[in-house]
């Protein structure tokens, strides 16, 4: 049964870990004002919200789309920094990340049937994913922000490997 346990708390993880690299890359690159969090957050939820209603939304497309969204948002905010325009497409590119962190409780439902300890784990890794966050950006920065959405994904995409194969 640890299996959907630790699942839950590597998928707070990176969670948190890319919404604050988004946040962290946006404020370095287009603005660091308020309206870059609030559009960042909504779009972020507005994600999660659609992505309960994606049916066929599996983990390794959810993890997936949101890695190339994370990346190509990345790519475009360093090569055209403080342009306004980068906003409007790394709000798009925040949502269809967001996507899995909705889709993720509706799967886990499925799989586990109890949801609230898979909360509890899923919150519990969301908090250390802040403090790894401020921790790993304070100590290496940009280096920080470019592998550690990358590395998570990995880490979470064997992990999916690791349950598709115990189930």
């Amino acid at each position: 049964m640890i299996k959907f346990p630790a699942y839950a708390f590597l998928t707070g993880l990176y969670f948190s870990t890319v919404q604050f690299c988004y946040l962290i890359l946006l404020q370095m690159n287009i603005s660091s004002a308020y309206l870059t969090y609030m559009v960042i957050t909504t779009s972020w939820l507005i994600g999660s919200i659609a992505g309960l209603w994606l049916e066929k939304l599996d983990r390794n497309v959810g993890v997936g789309l949101g890695l190339f969204s994370y990346y190509s948002v990345y790519a475009m905010v360093s090569n055209m920094p403080f342009s306004s325009f980068t906003l409007v497409l790394a709000a798009l590119g925040a949502g269809v990340t967001g996507l899995w962190a909705g889709r993720f409780f509706v799967f886990i439902l499925h799989q586990y049937k109890q949801v609230d300890r898979v909360f509890f784990h899923e919150n519990n890794g969301f908090w250390v994913g802040i403090v790894m966050f401020f921790l790993g950006f304070t100590l290496m920065v940009l280096p920080f922000v470019f592998w550690a959405p990358m590395i998570l994904a990995g880490l979470l995409l064997l992990k999916h490997l690791w349950i598709k194969r115990a189930a």
